[in-house]
């Protein structure tokens, strides 16, 4: 099944109010209205928001000329109200195309001028936040953006976005598996939207609906739901919905092992998700897709499938963008911060001036009060300044970690490809299961910063075991470990030892005629440990006669070692030596245990 979990999650857009509602619904009637109101005032801003909010799931991209426009006349009219909306439809229209670097970018800058503005408008912001984060798995801060959401609708008497809160908090419950209390609110949410007749927000529920109940295991229940939904989407032309409604049910079909039901319904998600542009929709139906083919025993289309699935799931968002996320988001913070000491700082000048009136003992204290307050923020101002160092770092760090796998990626889809052409079928199959074992465990171990010794050799043990196939068993190794380390206690970081491996195998063993071994020896030395690996190939020497390429897996292997060694003040290293046939490398690492 895909690995992405639908997030129904409904932004809040509380459109201008106009005189002419009725005829502003209709995308035509209001490019007319522009057309025969031409002057720069507040209610030309109201008519291009608007028009914008209407091609917000259809044509995206052909909206921001109107966003533009809006906040340039807003600018130029001073009128902070009309800015503010302006870039919260900004924001929209990059999250419908799944640009949340962007999304954030605008929602922050709304956030920064709305302390003036309605309340309720603050709390759509709050909420368009909240999803972002969702999309992120940033749960944490996903719940705190949707609970001051509510908190303000409820204040405000809002219905509706009342409404879009329940269902954010279910839908992040149902995420981290408090399915009851998801279940809860999505409900009530649902009972609201009927109570008020909002068949836009209905839609969306209902499935979320259908997807609580499926992680419940009710597959029959959850089914029920998400046909309800895709009618509902269908009869709205809401393409995004309906493509995410088809593969939720895909998603049931191959867990009933209805593949033929599950093959049509993916490919009319994908089908609608490429006509609306909706990359992360359109990688999730690539996805099923090629797990569809390879139960069905189409190997040759399940392989394509999953390049098609990657190439595009690397497209909506990696590492780099997370990143500049946090950046931008810490950049606010501190920025935020800076403006409430700068007032801070007029109030009490203003508080010295009088009093001075008072006599010299009570401007001495006055003084003495700001120079503490001064040294307390700036104090402030340092910790923020460290921490935030600290956030890009570890985020780079990650980068580095997902910099590893591409090229081995694509040499294994390769050789996949290979086997294929050959129409050596079982061996593509044997391949391919052991490929897609590893790719998950490295998939699931790509956000950790440490993870046990013995996973970690249980992932190269599998590594070599792949090369070996691919070797045509030319290649054998041994792995050995001290009787006094603890593998499943000791601690490494993931993926640590890969590129050495692979340098013994591409350089070494695979460049010799006769087979090959690997040996892997770990143990303590004092306070580290320490993790040699050794070949028997042909050698640095003889390797480099034939090939003037440097290792890119060494370099980011360096990298990620000086980074650890620089937020946790430690010492790793690696150093490579010259046997008399092949090559030894012993890694260094500080010995870190779980408890």
């Amino acid at each position: 099944m895909p690995s992405r979990t639908f997030l129904c999650l409904c932004l809040c857009f509380l459109l201008f109010v106009l005189s002419s509602s009725a005829q502003n619904s209709v995308l035509d009637s209001l490019r007319n209205e522009l057309k025969t109101h031409p002057k720069k005032d507040t209610i030309r801003v109201k008519l291009l928001i608007n028009t914008a909010w209407n091609m917000t799931y259809d044509t995206p991209n052909e909206a921001f000329p109107y966003v533009a426009e809006a906040l340039d006349i807003s600018n130029q009219l001073d009128w902070k109200k009309g800015v503010g909306f302006a870039l919260r439809q900004e924001g929209t229209l990059y999250y419908s195309m799944a640009n949340y670097v962007k999304a954030m970018e605008s929602y922050l800058k709304a956030l920064k001028i709305s302390q003036t503005l309605d309340p309720v408008f603050i709390a759509s912001l709050h909420n368009n936040l909240g999803n972002i984060y969702a999309e992120l798995k940033q749960y944490d801060k996903a719940i705190s953006s949707y609970e001051e959401y509510l908190k303000l609708s409820k204040k405000a008497t809002s219905t509706i976005n009342e409404i879009n809160g329940l269902t954010n908090l279910g839908l992040i419950y149902t995420e981290t598996d408090q399915i009851d209390k998801g279940i809860q609110y999505i409900e009530e949410a649902l009972t609201l939207a009927k109570a008020e007749n909002v068949d836009f927000y209905i839609s969306s529920i209902i499935n979320n609906l259908g997807l609580a109940y499926k992680r419940k295991k009710d597959y029959p229940k959850s089914l029920e739901y998400y046909n309800e939904a895709r009618v509902l989407a269908h009869d709205q032309q809401n393409s995004h919905v309906e493509a995410a409604t088809l593969n939720n049910i895909a998603d049931i079909n191959m867990l009933l092992k209805e593949y033929d039901a599950a093959e049509s319904n993916s490919l009319e998600a994908l089908k609608l998700a490429e006509a609306s542009k909706a990359l992360d929709w359109e990688s999730d139906s690539w996805e099923a897709l090629s797990i569809i083919y390879k139960e069905k025993g189409a190997y040759e289309k399940a392989l394509n499938a999953y390049q098609k699935h990657i190439v595009l799931r690397d497209s909506v968002i990696n590492e780099e963008k997370r990143a500049e996320l946090t950046r931008k988001e810490m950049q606010f913070q501190l920025e935020r911060q800076q403006t409430i000491a700068d007032d801070e700082l007029k109030r009490q000048q203003l508080i010295k001036k009088g009093l001075l009136i008072g006599g010299i003992f009570i401007l001495l204290a006055a003084i003495i009060g700001y120079f503490l307050y001064k040294k307390r923020r700036d104090a402030i101002e340092q910790k923020n300044s460290a921490d935030f160092k600290s956030k890009v770092s570890e985020t780079e760090l990650k980068a580095l970690r997902s910099q590893m796998n591409p090229h081995f990626i694509f040499n294994a889809l390769n050789s996949i490809s290979n086997y294929m052409e050959t129409h050596d079928i079982d061996t593509a199959n044997e391949y391919l299961a052991m490929f897609s074992k590893l790719m998950r465990s490295i998939l699931e171990n790509s956000e950790k910063k440490w993870i046990p010794l013995a996973e970690e050799l249980e992932l190269m043990e599998l590594y070599m075991q792949l090369e070996s196939l691919r070797l045509k068993h030319k290649l054998t190794y041994s792995i050995h470990i001290d009787p006094s380390i603890d593998s499943e206690d000791t601690l490494v970081p993931p993926l640590i030892t890969q590129p050495f491996i692979e340098n013994s195998i591409w350089h070494g063993i695979s460049k010799k005629e006769s087979e090959g071994t690997i040996t892997i020896n770990v143990h303590k030395n004092t306070d580290s440990l320490v993790i040699s690996i050794e070949d028997d190939g042909v050698g640095r020497a003889e390797s480099e006669k034939n090939s003037t390429k440097n290792s890119m897996g060494i370099k980011i292997t360096k990298t990620r070692l000086d980074i650890i060694n620089s937020l946790q003040k430690l010492q790793s290293n690696f150093k490579i030596s010259d046997k008399e046939q092949g090559v030894k490398v012993e890694l260094t690492l500080p010995l870190e245990v779980r408890f």
